[in-house]
């Protein structure tokens, strides 16, 4: 993982403003998951963060460029290279929402050994005990906004349920950018 995404975090007016007026009581954990890599080694999530106090998940996924230009040869288009859904199910998989992210940070170039893409999603609401939250990864092949289709991802990461471990950490840690 490159240094400057060292406890990095996307902020927003909500988070910055939360983090502000609550301090050490701002909630947020580090979330370990398990089966970390998709489509062979080619997407690997990391930095799996839930920042409880404002209902906010929070990842970085790497991108292994060699990997990706077999499956999508044009790295260099303004298309940005994957879409994402995240699904966050309650208790049984009929009762879930679709978010898309809120913002999004690119790291590194397509001539690089890999690429890193942050990700920012508002409104999860986890409870511990009965949630499951579900990175879905399509390919972007056009400017077109698709609708999710769960029979056509590329990639897929559970990246809660309830017997992953996590860790509360403390915000002041992390840069806010």
């Amino acid at each position: 993982m490159p240094k400057e995404l060292k406890n990095y975090i996307i902020k927003s007016d909500k988070i910055e403003k939360a983090y502000k007026n609550l301090k050490d009581d701002f909630k947020m954990y580090k979330i370990d998951i398990r089966g970390a890599f998709s489509m062979g080694d080619a997407l690997f999530v990391d930095n799996v963060y839930y920042l409880e106090s404002v209902e906010n998940f929070q990842l970085t996924m790497r991108c292994k460029n060699s990997r990706i230009a077999n499956i999508n040869s044009d790295l260099n288009s303004l298309i940005p290279l994957f879409r994402y859904y995240l699904k966050v199910s309650l208790d049984v998989d009929t009762d879930y929402i679709m978010l898309e992210p809120v913002n999004q940070s690119a790291f590194g170039k397509e001539t690089d050994r890999y690429r890193y893409f942050v990700l920012s999603f508002d409104d999860v609401k986890i409870e511990y005990a009965k949630t499951k939250v579900e990175l879905y990864v399509f390919m972007n092949d056009s400017d077109d906004e698709a609708a999710f289709d769960e029979d056509d991802y590329k990639a897929r990461f559970t990246l809660f349920d309830v017997n992953m471990p996590k860790t509360k950490l403390q915000a002041k840690k992390f840069k806010l950018d």
